[in-house]
């Protein structure tokens, strides 16, 4: 099928069509006669401006794929458990690069399994360790740090740009890697699991060597309160100390994708851009986030970070069905707040992490220890009072070296920060007066950037990018959605 619209049409009884996730509602029949659709309707998850870079990528002549799986992992009969393996990687002669790799997700699994991280062992770890949880008290988990894969509910394969790979099989490159994964079992059934990732590589080298930077909130004391339809959490990345990290001077980073990340309650993520203190631009945004479609979404256009450049990531959440306090933590039902940045060339640092201050939040609230924050009575002044306290706070950041243990000497660096106003870039007038602006109102002294990825939207509220995308994306859409409808399993629910 084809169809046409203006990405804005400025009817308020319209969705404006933009780079985020957009909810489609579809019916379909056997022919063209009208009538009600029955069975044959569903509801899905898109990006219809989604960048499709994989149709015109290359695949290699000599591509040999390689699987890292579980091996019947026991999965504990508990609520959240995250499983962990040491698992080798390609043993090949010289170097090669990793370009693309799929989720292999256990048939009857789908709905268990719901994320996948691989992270890059330095060649001093200890691996003489069995298959087990995570973050328990075995500090041998802990040793490998460096994402080279994340995949999440929702997400589909991931083929690198042709000039871009994930290096392999030199003598300063992993021979082991940490397969995690998160297994969301809310009924505590017993199962076992044999999920994982397969790779694709080749000996035809790329010009460079890909990393992945985790940014975002990191899981110390900070909490959502109940009731609160719009509740902001924040994680401040400041580059100035990212050649301290890697002990030389570090390149521009290029950015090429992204992949945003929260739990159940989180319904919009910004990644905001600044240099010299001002805003200029977005390294990722969906303002329409959707728990069971993440999936990573290559950026428009290449973006530079310069050493000395901040980084903001953004998470908003809506608790309006919650009665206590949501925790950032492991479990689903808990809550997190990050971005992965895929970009060249590779440096050392890992993880750019930030927190506010506990004791700050504690004063606020006039609590003295912090399980006290669990009978405190919520109303809309206190939880604004808390959101005021997070903005206006100090932030603590961490800044972790992939190629030392964690808290071993040098194994990260620390650094502090306040937040930065986020501008969205204002959208152009409409002539229908019945029209509501969409378009936040920017901050005082805040730099007007426009949205990353939005289509340019003149005064008639017509769009003119990326049209044959949208109906590309959409008859994928419509024809996966016809042959598949019927098997596709429902959308989890909290």
């Amino acid at each position: 099928m084809r169809f046409s619209r203006a990405f804005r049409t400025c009817d308020s009884n319209d969705m404006n069509i933009t780079a985020g996730t957009i909810r489609v509602i579809a019916a379909y029949g056997a022919d063209d006669t009208i009538a009600y659709h029955r069975e044959n309707h569903f509801t899905q998850s898109i990006n219809l401006l989604r960048e499709l870079p994989v149709a015109g990528l290359s695949s290699p002549k000599d591509s040999v794929s390689y699987n890292i799986t579980m091996n019947n992992y026991t999965v504990p009969a508990q609520p959240t458990t995250y499983g962990c393996a040491f698992v080798p990687l390609p043993n090949v002669n010289g170097k090669h690069h990793i370009y693309k790799i799929e989720p292999l997700i256990q048939a009857g699994n789908e709905l268990l399994v719901h994320h996948i991280l691989l992270y890059a062992c330095p060649n001093n770890t200890n691996i003489s360790i069995a298959p087990g949880e995570c973050y328990n008290t075995n500090p041998l988990f802990f040793q490998c740090l460096q994402v080279i894969n994340v995949w999440a509910v929702g997400g589909k394969a991931f083929q690198f740009p042709d000039n871009v790979g994930l290096s392999i099989g030199s003598p300063d490159d992993p021979s082991y890697a940490r397969l995690e994964i998160h297994y969301n079992n809310p009924e505590a059934k017993n199962f076992t699991d044999s999920s994982g990732v397969q790779l694709y590589y080749t000996k035809d080298l790329r010009p460079y060597n890909a990393g992945i930077l985790e940014i975002g909130s990191a899981l110390s004391f900070l909490f959502i309160p109940p009731s609160a339809r719009s509740f902001r959490l924040y994680g401040l990345c400041n580059t100035q100390k990212f050649p301290e990290v890697n002990g030389q001077q570090v390149a521009d980073m290029q950015v090429f994708a992204y992949q945003l990340h929260t739990h159940l309650a989180g319904r919009a993520v910004r990644v905001a851009h600044y240099r010299n203190g001002s805003q200029i631009g977005f390294l990722g945004r969906d303002m329409t986030y959707d728990f069971n479609f993440q999936e990573v979404k290559y950026l428009e256009n290449i973006t530079t970070i310069k050493m000395g450049d901040a980084l903001q990531v953004e998470c908003t959440y809506n608790t309006m069905d919650r009665r206590g306090i949501t925790e950032m933590g492991l479990g689903t039902m808990n809550e997190m707040c990050m971005a992965f940045l895929f970009y060249y060339p590779k440096n050392n640092v890992s993880h750019c992490l930030s927190s506010p201050s506990a004791t700050d939040i504690m004063n606020a609230l006039h609590v003295s220890n912090p399980k006290d924050v669990n009978s405190v009575e919520w109303d809309e002044n206190k939880i604004n009072l808390l959101q005021q306290t997070i903005q206006e706070g100090k932030q603590d950041i961490n800044i972790t070296n992939s190629q030392i243990h964690l808290f071993m000497p040098g194994s990260f660096v620390t650094d502090t920060g306040y937040l930065y106003n986020i501008t969205e870039g204002a959208n152009a007038t409409c002539n229908n007066a019945t029209f509501s602006s969409l378009a936040a109102t920017s901050a005082p002294n805040s730099s007007m950037t426009p949205a990353m990825n939005e289509p340019n939207l003149n005064n008639n509220g017509s769009g003119s990018l990326r049209g044959s995308v949208i109906l590309i994306n959409l008859a994928l859409f419509l024809f996966q959605a016809a042959l598949g409808a019927s098997l596709r399993p429902p959308n989890r629910s909290p």
